[in-house]
């Protein structure tokens, strides 16, 4: 009887095996992939909450680039940078311009992201260290289109008053009361959101500047924002500029 029992048990045992294994066996868990990081989930137009400290406004692009306008009771300042993937972290560098002083310190930034919900992390430039936290804003989504640019414009700039006229081809024409004069050109983007480029040249007695950035127009489509710097990165400009019909009839 014992040796019978034993055959039966070895039998049952070569059974389970032949069938996939022994049945002590557990399966080996999957584990969960670690998350990727892409800097093209920054991408958006981002706003500060109404009533914070600073006002800060951030257009950031898929491939990292970022601009910004920061501003509170005692100045405004354009930041530009490029953030990249570094380990598990998006991390800036760039400039900080204070307009009105000619003046850029190295700037870096940190970043946290919920896609298309919202976008926090800490400015530093120089001893100054800045939380900032973004809203999401969908107008981004909805495609921009040159000829939504078109008509003319006017914006306080510096010691004058610039008058730019917009084609539906996105070509800037323009003049200051100083003088200078203005020629330029909004471009669409590969992206196809609501962010366009911008380049404009500047001539002012005889002195030429290119600038170059990125324009977008407003919540309320009666203006458009352009932040701007020059070819070596040594200033910037930001300019808010108004339908100038709009504004004879305001007035």
């Amino acid at each position: 009887m014992n040796t019978s029992h034993a055959l039966c048990t070895s039998a049952l045992a070569l059974t389970l095996v032949a069938c996939g294994g022994s049945p002590a066996s557990d399966p080996v868990p999957t584990p969960t992939p670690t998350p990727t990081l892409s800097v093209s989930s920054l991408q958006g137009i981002w706003r500060s909450p109404a009533g914070a400290a600073n006002t800060l406004s951030a257009v950031a692009l898929p491939d990292g680039k970022v601009w910004a306008s920061v501003s509170n009771a005692s100045n405004m300042r354009v930041i530009k940078g490029s953030f990249a993937v570094q380990g598990n972290a998006y991390l800036a560098s760039g400039k900080s311009f204070t307009l009105g002083a000619s003046t850029s310190t190295s700037t870096s930034l940190t970043a946290t992201v919920l896609e298309k919900t919202s976008l926090s992390g800490v400015i530093s430039t120089g001893s100054l260290s800045e939380n900032y936290s973004l809203a999401y804003q969908t107008r981004y989504d909805t495609a921009a289109a040159l000829a939504d640019f078109a008509g003319a414009w006017s914006a306080s700039l510096g010691p004058g008053t610039v008058n730019w006229t917009v084609a539906t081809s996105g070509a800037i024409t323009g003049t200051r009361t100083t003088g200078c004069t203005y020629a330029g050109q909004l471009s669409l983007r590969a992206e196809q959101k609501a962010v366009v480029d911008a380049v404009v040249t500047e001539t002012c007695a005889g002195a030429v500047t290119q600038l170059s950035g990125v324009a977008v127009k407003s919540e309320d489509k009666t203006g458009i924002s352009m932040l701007l710097t020059n070819t070596d990165d040594s200033a910037a400009v930001a300019v808010n500029l108004a339908n100038s019909q709009l504004a004879q009839i305001a007035l």
